[in-house]
């Protein structure tokens, strides 16, 4: 059996005890890895140290982590790497004493077979009937993602690529696995996350992409039927990159080639 993860940098089992299976407690990033290197991995890295000291845990260090990916993939091939960082081992209780070490995972996946459609049309997108609830934790990628779960429960077929989540004042936040963007005119509008969501690394480098092409940013409250109105929309995340959204309820966009603007943006973006 080929190696797929490493524990701390090695190939061994985890404890029960870790306080990321008995109670979700730590963070986690999803990336690309191509020729060996993860791709944006300044803004990635950044990121994870963010939301280990949201959470207080002390951040890994960075060469640990590049020492871990140098270690797990070998191949030049594009594949998915995810970083969980656990607060640590623990017994039973929500208390930890204050020299707990923090533990890292590295997982090693295959890269998700997105159709050509996708990037040449547009995907579609549903609306979730399950409303976001506020978190003191917002922006952060921690590993309680139930809500995200309950609410990927509501549609079975393949023809939504993502399902839009609303707050419960009816307010656009982002998708289940990716952060959402409208575009009114020479404006690039996102859900401002304050109080809800997640800051995804393409969520970040598309607000910079999106002013160097010449648009004007805004990180607004606004609901459906705002983004129903909108010129284009589109959705990000690390792997994909950006799509273009063609359909939203009963309302259909023609394609046009921002997207594919957006990430050649991105590409040049890579670090």
């Amino acid at each position: 059996m080929s190696k797929q993860f490493l524990i701390n940098g090695k190939f061994q089992k985890i404890s029960p005890f870790d306080r990321a299976f008995q109670y979700g407690d730590g963070i986690f990033r999803t990336f690309v890895v191509e020729d060996k290197k993860p791709r944006h991995w300044k803004y990635q890295y950044k990121k994870i140290v963010e939301d280990c000291l949201a959470m207080k845990i002390k951040p890994p260090k960075e060469k640990e982590l590049l020492s871990d990916i140098h270690s797990l993939f070998k191949t030049k091939k594009k594949t998915v790497g995810k970083f969980i960082i656990s607060r640590g081992v623990s017994e039973r209780g929500y208390k930890f004493n204050k020299d707990i070490v923090h533990n890292r995972f590295l997982i090693k996946t295959n890269m998700p077979i997105y159709p050509k459609a996708s990037f040449k049309s547009g995907v579609s997108l549903y609306v979730c009937k399950h409303k976001l609830n506020p978190s003191m934790l917002s922006g952060v990628k921690h590993l309680n993602r139930l809500e995200n779960i309950i609410a990927r429960q509501e549609w079975t077929s393949d023809q939504y690529a993502d399902g839009i989540l609303l707050d419960q004042d009816g307010h656009v936040i982002e998708c289940i696995s990716s952060n959402i963007f409208m575009r009114i005119g020479k404006i690039i509008y996102t859900p401002k996350i304050s109080h809800i969501g997640i800051k995804g690394v393409t969520r970040e480098l598309m607000i910079k992409s999106s002013a160097q092409l010449g648009f004007k940013v805004k990180e607004s409250i606004f609901d459906l039927n705002k983004l129903l109105e909108a010129d284009e929309v589109f959705i990000t995340n690390s792997l994909f990159g950006v799509l273009q959204v063609k359909k939203i309820k009963k309302r259909s966009w023609q394609h046009q080639g921002l997207a594919s603007l957006f990430n050649q943006s991105l590409e040049s973006l890579n670090t």
